[in-house]
This record gives C-alpha cells, sequence and structure tokens, in this order.
C-alpha cells in the first residue's frame, strides 16, 4: 500500500515537472490499431486500418503500436501502393509492435512485413498463419507412366491446376520425411483434379513414386516471406509465431544487430509443413545475429542461414581498381564502401588478396552486373572467373537453447565467423544438423568461416534423407564443378565438443578443409547406418585438414549402425 501511494507521488510529481503534458506525451507515444478501424475477430479485411496505424505511428514518432488481442484477417491485394506487401515500412526509429497475443491470419499470396533501413526495431507477442496453406499433402493411390495420383487430405482444399515447385515423400506411419525418399524440384508440369480431392501430378520425366506413400506437395517453395528486414539497425523479434508461410519465416539482409528471442516456425497440431523454404535466413549483415530459445519445425529448407552474403565472379578487369562481376545466379549483393573484399581463385577458397571497395553499383543493361570500384590496387594474380566474398559482413552468431527439428535440409548452415551454437537440438532434419558451409558450385554464397564453436548439441536422426551430406555435424566447402576436397585452411578454427549425436546414416562428424580443428568429448551413437559413400563408414572422418586434435570423444562400437567400419579415420594432410 505504501509503494503504491508513493508511485502515485512521483507520477503526480512528474507531472507538475513537466507542466501538466506528461500524460499527453505518453499518450501521443502509442497508437492503438483500434482507432483506425481495425476490429479483431469481426472477419473483415484490416490491412487499410492497419496502414493508417503505421502512418501515424510516424507522423507522430509514436513509441508503441498495439493490437488489442484477438484475430485479425489480411487479404492479398489490398495496399493499393503494394501489390506484393501488405505492410511496407521504411524509415522507423524506435517502434514496438506489440500483438499482444493476436493472431494475423493471411488470406492470399502475399508477404506481409518489409523493413528497411528502420532502427530499434520490436516486433512481439503475435501469431501469424494463412487461411490456407501453400502446400498440400495426400497418399498416392497410383503411378505409370509420366504422372502420378494423390488423394488428398480432408483439410486441403484442391481444384486442379495448382502449381507444385517441389514434392517430396513422406512416411505414412511417422508423417515425416521418408529416409532416403524422393525429393524433385521443378519436375512437375501441371496438376488436373481427377475425381472428387484426387489430383494428378503429370511430370517432365517418368515417374519413379510408389503407391502408398504420402507426398507432400508444394505449391509455393521461394514465394513471399513473413517478415523482411533490409538494411535495418538493432532488431528484436520476441515471442512471435508463424504457422505457415509460402516462403521464409524471417529474412535479415545487410541488417546490424538482430535478435530473435523465443522466435518459431512451427506447424499447427496434425500440419506436415511450416514455412516452405526456410525458417530464418540472414545475408550480409553485420553486429550480431543473436537465437536465443527458437523453434524451427517442418520447414521445406533449412531452420536458419547465417551468412555472410554472396560471391562475385569477375567477368572483366577494367582498370588496376574495377572490375565487372557477377553472382552466379544473376542475384544482386552490391558491398558499401569501406567493405572489405576477399579474393580467391575457385579452385581452393583461399583467399590470396584483400581488397575495400570505394564504391559499387548495377552497371547499365541486363544481368545484374556489379561495377566495383576499390581503394586498393587489384592484385597482379587476379583472373576471369575469380570470386570476391564481403568479409566485412560476417556477422558474429549466438545461438542458444533452440531446437530444430522435422523439417527438410539442414538444421543450421553456418557460413559466417565468430559462431557460438550452444545447447541446442537438431531433431529429425532430413540434412546435416549443423553444416559449416562456403561453395561456389551453385548457389555461391558465403566466404570460409572463422572461430566456430558447436558445444553441448544434440543432433538425433539427422542427416537421413532429402539434402543428406557426409555427416550429422559438418564443415566442408564445395569447389568450382564440384571438385574435393579443399584444402586446409578454408575454414579455420573449428570447434565440435561435448555434443551427443545419434543415428545418423552416414559419419557423425565430417570435416574437410580446416585448418585448426578439434573435435572434443562427443558422445556418438548410431552413425554409420546406411552409409553413402566409404567416408561414410566411420563416426568420425576427417581429410584435407590440418592441426587436429581429436580426444575424448565416447564412441562405442556396439552401438553403431549396420555399415559402420572403426570409430576415427583421418587422412593424412595434403602436401
Amino acid at each position: 500500500m505504501k509503494q503504491a501511494f508513493l508511485a502515485i507521488l512521483l507520477v503526480v510529481a512528474l507531472e507538475l515537472m513537466f507542466g501538466g503534458t506528461l500524460f499527453g506525451t505518453i499518450e501521443n507515444s502509442i497508437i492503438d490499431v483500434a482507432q483506425f478501424g481495425a476490429i479483431p475477430d469481426d472477419g473483415k479485411d484490416d490491412t487499410k486500418a492497419v496502414l493508417a496505424a503505421l502512418e501515424e505511428c510516424r507522423a507522430r514518432k509514436a513509441l508503441l503500436l498495439v493490437f488489442p488481442k484477438g484475430k485479425y484477417d489480411f487479404f492479398a491485394g489490398s495496399n493499393p501502393r503494394n501489390s506484393n506487401t501488405l505492410f511496407p515500412v521504411s524509415e522507423l526509429s524506435n517502434v514496438t509492435i506489440d500483438g499482444k497475443g493476436s493472431e494475423f491470419v493471411i488470406h492470399g499470396l502475399t508477404g506481409i512485413f518489409w523493413f528497411g533501413n528502420c532502427r530499434n526495431l520490436t516486433l512481439k507477442n503475435f501469431i501469424i498463419d494463412w487461411d490456407q496453406p501453400p502446400y498440400s499433402m495426400g497418399k498416392v493411390i497410383a503411378s505409370q507412366g509420366n504422372h502420378f495420383d494423390v488423394r488428398i487430405e480432408p483439410d486441403y482444399t484442391v481444384k486442379g491446376g495448382e502449381p507444385v515447385g517441389a514434392f517430396m515423400e513422406y512416411d505414412p506411419q511417422t508423417r515425416l520425411p521418408m529416409r532416403r525418399g524422393l525429393d524433385e524440384y521443378y519436375t512437375v508440369q501441371k496438376t488436373e483434379l481427377i475425381g472428387a480431392n484426387i489430383l494428378r501430378i503429370h511430370l517432365n520425366h517418368e515417374t519413379q513414386i510408389k503407391p502408398g506413400v504420402l507426398v507432400l506437395l508444394r505449391h509455393q517453395v521461394y514465394g513471399p516471406s513473413a517478415i523482411v528486414c533490409s538494411r535495418c539497425t538493432d532488431v528484436l523479434v520476441q515471442n512471435v509465431t508463424i504457422h505457415t508461410v509460402p516462403g521464409m519465416g524471417f529474412i535479415g539482409s545487410v541488417c546490424t544487430n538482430i535478435t530473435l528471442d523465443r522466435f518459431k516456425v512451427v506447424p499447427r497440431p496434425g500440419r506436415p509443413m511450416s514455412a516452405t523454404a526456410d525458417a530464418t535466413h540472414f545475408s550480409g549483415c553485420k553486429g550480431t545475429v543473436t537465437l536465443k530459445g527458437c523453434v524451427f519445425e517442418g520447414m521445406g529448407d533449412d531452420g536458419a542461414n547465417i551468412k555472410s552474403g554472396l560471391y562475385l565472379t569477375l567477368k572483366e578487369r577494367i582498370d588496376d581498381h574495377t572490375v565487372l562481376a557477377t553472382h552466379n545466379l544473376k542475384m544482386v549483393d552490391l558491398p558499401d564502401p569501406g567493405d572489405v573484399m576477399e579474393v580467391s581463385h575457385t579452385e581452393d577458397l583461399i583467399p590470396y588478396a584483400a581488397v575495400r571497395v570505394r564504391k559499387a553499383e548495377l552497371a547499365p543493361g541486363e544481368g545484374n552486373i556489379h561495377r566495383v570500384e576499390f581503394e586498393d590496387k587489384l592484385p597482379d594474380e587476379l583472373r576471369e572467373g575469380d570470386v570476391f566474398g564481403n568479409a566485412s559482413r560476417t556477422p558474429r552468431l549466438r545461438a542458444y537453447d533452440c531446437v530444430v527439428r522435422n523439417n527438410r535440409a539442414r538444421g543450421m548452415l553456418v557460413q559466417t565467423r565468430d559462431a557460438i551454437v550452444e545447447r541446442c537440438k537438431f531433431i529429425n532434419c532430413t540434412g546435416p544438423g549443423i553444416m559449416v558451409l562456403t561453395e561456389v558450385a551453385y548457389f555461391f554464397e558465403s566466404i570460409g568461416t572463422r572461430d566456430v564453436v558447436v558445444r553441448d548439441c544434440l543432433f538425433d536422426n539427422c542427416n537421413y534423407s532429402a539434402a543428406v551430406g557426409p555427416g550429422a555435424l559438418c564443415a566442408m566447402a564445395y569447389l568450382k564443378n564440384l571438385s574435393y576436397p579443399p584444402k586446409p585452411g578454408v575454414h579455420k578454427n573449428v570447434t565440435l565438443e561435448k555434443n551427443t549425436i545419434r543415428r545418423c546414416i552416414n559419419s557423425a562428424v565430417f570435416a574437410a578443409g580446416v585448418d585448426g580443428l578439434r573435435i572434443l568429448q562427443n558422445t556418438i551413437e548410431g552413425a554409420c547406418e546406411d552409409a553413402t559413400s566409404d567416408t561414410g563408414k566411420y563416426a568420425i572422418y576427417v581429410k584435407s585438414s590440418k592441426d587436429v586434435t581429436i580426444k575424448g570423444n565416447r564412441i562405442d562400437r556396439g552401438k553403431q549402425g549396420a555399415k559402420f567400419v572403426d570409430s576415427v579415420k583421418m587422412e593424412p594432410e595434403p602436401r
């Protein structure tokens, strides 16, 4: 009672001190979407009301935008100024969007939030879902020639003609991706409805799928994403859940300091998939990417991909300071003035020079040709086909107490420097639980890593199906034309310690191209269940690496898989 009385006295004193304006200032800094006509649970489109509320935030420099708890409906195409994204927001600072536990239901194909050049941005306490998931699932009832027929489950609505960007076999018993099952992209030519909820899938090749299996059809793969931050600084996403999205859950592009705290990308109970692509994707960021207590489940791709950005391939040397370069897939990744680019041959990906950017722009014409001018003189050994990787955009990674499970592909792709992944669980990931990677085979993304620690993590039934790798826990590189192995030093200082690794078809731990490798006190059971290569017959396999310490690992030979040959194999260091 005494504390309450003192609090009242303090508020009154502050109000007198500020000349009676304090309450008005506080009121002015909080905006309620209901004031603009967004009424929860009425089934009406709330897009324009929320757009108006966001504009008012900008006009009043408000600090807080709140949604009274309830369900809000948003419809694709309702933003007259942007047909692709419902809520594009730019140049806002010090704003918190608080859903108060509300659910945002999306109708149609659209992105939701896009934030550009915002600072001190907080998103918290809301749930995102679509009225119709961007996939369907059913049992294969017939298969012949170039088509197969699927009886779609009642939870999904199909009319025929739906696109299928990818499909994957699922086990009818576990309703998880099938062990060594089919996983196909861009092979479906068309779909047609041939009976009540029976969809015929026409392929561009002879079908291999067998009747009786479940198949998940992704009608969207890399479609619109839920939350995108571009060139933002100090972003916090807290207690936000995404049940499904026709693309990625969260994208951070060229941002500084992002924290995801209890961020979840998980399907609704009974459904097999959440995001049709990555749960989270970070490209070209600075500062620290922090993942705390996150859960990523049932994605069509990786749980988290943290990368430095994209390799740019040299097309032409204009002069001693200027180049024309492009990305392998024609993506855009312009470095900023002052960024340091490491230069490597694609035959080894070991940097032989570093040059600082003066300016960068896209050259006129098609193909997204990057014209980059450097402060430093370009190295004499530079040749066409060499790659430039941005060493200034390698964010620290701190991932603690996260769970990645039941997804296609990897748990985490760690493609940055100064990374710690600790007390995380990777369960039923069809690819490696963690892959430390750089590559110039297809995506051309990220440079070699430095100072990576994976500690006290659980890997259970990882690396058993789609996107399978040589180990449940990997550090490796793919060079030009998939040549292999990389030389030591592509990655430097990788520590894998005190992890528990259970059930995997290949090695539990695989490393190649590392200088400074520590594999310490890990417990391994059920490795090498069904090895896809000779390297997969060893619980720990190390090749083309130097300064290697393997010590204190617990590998009971009697508890390993059917293809197990030995606990450790380390190939001699290359000369």
